[in-house]
């Protein structure tokens, strides 16, 4: 019942777990997130400029302003915490978690940015990390209540509904009137299965809504419309729900929460084409650039990478913001794409002369995946940052094949920086190559603690936990890389690997129904079945099992599966039968080589 726990959430999470975007994050520029915004310009005392300006609600106009002050003085506690504080209040959760952190530990903020450092996480990264940030928050002020409110959300996210229960029942003892716990509650409820109880907080939660004095958002009462629809849901009441979804959508068109929901609800139900139509009007009615570059992604997801970058460019060219030219400069990274992404970055750095020091990082890091080392080099010498330019270095020197050197560049990064997952990662890839694997075990299990979503780390830390024969430790770190990476089918595959040496069946079989559902993956899960019922019930199981799916095994989409078939007939002697398959399919595409390799392994199978 994973997909009920972002009705608590905030609109990022449409881009974050609605259409699960999978970022593999190969660069150092991806990892910074950039996502950059309008120009300001303070005079006099900056900070007191600022403090005035996000006063009067005006976060977007600080932004430049403080980062520059920043990037003086990296050390200010002031300067961090508004800059953390215009991120969040301009929907850049994942660039606000590093400021927020530089002054958490501090009695000034500690309270105030530790809030707001959790709803980073919250909209950003696991739950856990979520978790981690608001304990000394509730250490310091044990009643506080957005506090305790976050901490419910977080806990019910991470699954632990009872947890979370009990969590909102602590803040309806302090506050009985609080209306921003009533949904979490009525979710908490469906999640434990205790319909009756949920529809009596449903029940209540509508009449608290419509008799309070306090003030009640639109992102509420859209909350709590999607909650009806839920509940009918998890009811069993598909034919209730799916009319309330749709009144949802007309009453709140463009209400990110609500859309989110129903483009869930619709793939739930498996109308996925009805899903990417709803995301398609709330763009059409709002031509936001958040539902513009979440329908991108979508199509993306669903394997339409021509429309996704249409769609992305489109942004790009029609709004003439550097932040539109850094997405669409991202996605051309993930796509390895590096030319048409240090177009993309020069263009945004073109709009913006005066580019904050990030996006520099980001094109010079571009640059060198490009292979275009010296031009990366000019562009790292704009970098004031001394941590950035060492990273940056150390990213050149181990894409040249000079381990050695990249380590001690990463090494002086990471003392200016030490929580950054993409250094660590990188570190330890440079270890990795130097044959220090218990250096690159330290390293990735930094990455992993930093933000197991960011980088590879998880898996690679798996890989080497396997080969030193910790199969136990190995699961752990991959089942927090997983968390982060639901769509990553390796991740499944090394999992699925994992858990038959321990002969966990059940999980086995969890990984592969995870497995089937990624796009493109199903055949190759049907061909992992086959050698796991080949190995439990025998060859004839598992060729049963494969003929009984109607797979159509002449099609060059389960050339997989025929192979998985062609060696549990060889298993069984059936060496003509086995010809009889792989003729078929080679007669169908005659063009396909793959099926002309299966066609002379069949026949060297059977001698001849």
């Amino acid at each position: 019942m994973a997909w009920i726990e972002t009705l608590d959430g905030a609109g990022e999470t449409l881009l974050k777990i609605a259409f699960e975007w999978p970022r593999r994050a190969t660069s150092l520029a991806l990892l910074c997130a950039i996502s950059l915004v309008g120009v300001g310009c303070l005079a006099g005392d900056p900070l007191a400029d600022a403090r005035e300006l996000q006063e009067q609600g005006q976060y977007a106009e600080t932004l430049e302003p403080l980062r520059a002050f920043v990037d003086e003085d990296p050390d200010s506690l002031e300067a961090n915490y508004l800059l953390g504080s215009a991120l969040m209040s301009t929907g850049q959760s994942s660039l606000a978690i590093w400021p927020l952190r530089r002054v958490v530990d501090s009695p000034e903020y500690a309270v105030d940015a530790g809030l707001k450092l959790t709803r980073a996480m919250m909209a950003s990264r696991t739950p856990s990390d979520a978790l981690s940030a608001i304990e000394p928050v509730l250490q310091r002020e044990p009643e506080n209540l957005l506090g305790l409110e976050l901490r419910a959300q977080a806990l019910l996210r991470a699954g632990r509904a009872d947890d979370a229960l009990d969590e909102i029942a602590h803040v309806i003892e302090l506050d009985p009137d609080n209306l921003q716990i009533l949904v979490p509650r009525v979710v908490a409820l469906i999640g434990l299965e205790r319909i009756d109880e949920a529809e009596a907080a449903l029940e209540s939660a509508k009449l608290a809504l419509e008799t309070t004095e306090r003030p009640v958002t639109e992102s509420l009462r859209g909350r709590l419309c999607v909650a009806n629809g839920l509940f009918a849901f998890e009811k069993g009441e598909p034919e209730r729900a799916e009319p309330q979804y749709a009144s949802c959508l007309e009453l709140y068109p463009t209400n990110q929460l609500v859309v989110t929901q129903a483009v869930l609800f619709y793939d739930k139900i498996g109308q996925r084409e009805r899903g990417t139509e709803t995301l398609r009007l709330a763009f059409e009615e709002s031509r936001s650039a958040y539902f513009r570059v979440a329908l991108a992604r979508r199509m993306g997801q669903l394997g339409d990478s021509k429309a996704e970058e249409r769609l992305l460019r489109e942004e790009a060219e029609e709004r003439l913001t550097p932040s539109g030219w850094t997405t669409l400069a991202d996605y051309y990274v993930l796509t390895e794409d590096y030319d048409a992404a240090c177009e993309a970055f020069a263009k945004a750095i073109e709009l913006d002369p005066n580019s904050p020091s990030m996006m520099r990082f980001a094109y010079a890091d571009t640059l060198i995946q490009a292979e275009r080392y010296d031009d990366a080099a000019r562009v790292t010498a704009t970098v004031e940052q001394e941590h950035l330019r060492a990273l940056l270095e150390g990213r050149s020197q181990l894409a040249r094949g000079d381990a050695s050197s990249a380590l001690r560049s990463f090494e002086a990064g990471i003392r200016l920086w030490p929580n950054n997952p993409g250094a660590r990662f990188l570190a330890g890839q440079a270890a990795e190559r130097l044959g220090d694997f218990d250096r690159a075990i330290s390293e990735y299990r930094e990455s992993l603690r930093a933000e197991a979503g960011a980088t590879e780390a998880g898996l690679e830390l798996a890989r080497i936990l396997e080969a030193k024969g910790d199969v136990r430790a190995a699961m752990t770190a991959l089942r927090r890389y997983i968390m982060g990476h639901q769509r990553q089918a390796e991740a499944y595959l090394l999992w699925i690997r994992l858990s038959r040496v321990i002969g966990d069946v059940n999980s086995v079989d969890g990984a592969l129904r995870r497995l089937s559902q990624l796009p493109d993956q199903a055949p190759v899960s049907a061909a992992r079945r086959m050698e796991l019922i080949a190995e439990r019930s025998g060859p004839q199981a598992a060729i049963d099992g494969v003929d009984g799916s109607l797979v159509d095994l002449a099609h060059p989409s389960n050339a997989i599966v025929l192979r998985a078939l062609l060696v549990q007939l060889a298993a069984l002697g059936e060496h003509a039968k086995a010809r009889e398959r792989v003729d078929k399919a080679v007669d169908a595409y005659p063009e396909e080589a793959v099926f002309h390799e299966l066609q002379a392994r069949a026949l060297l199978a059977g001698g001849e």
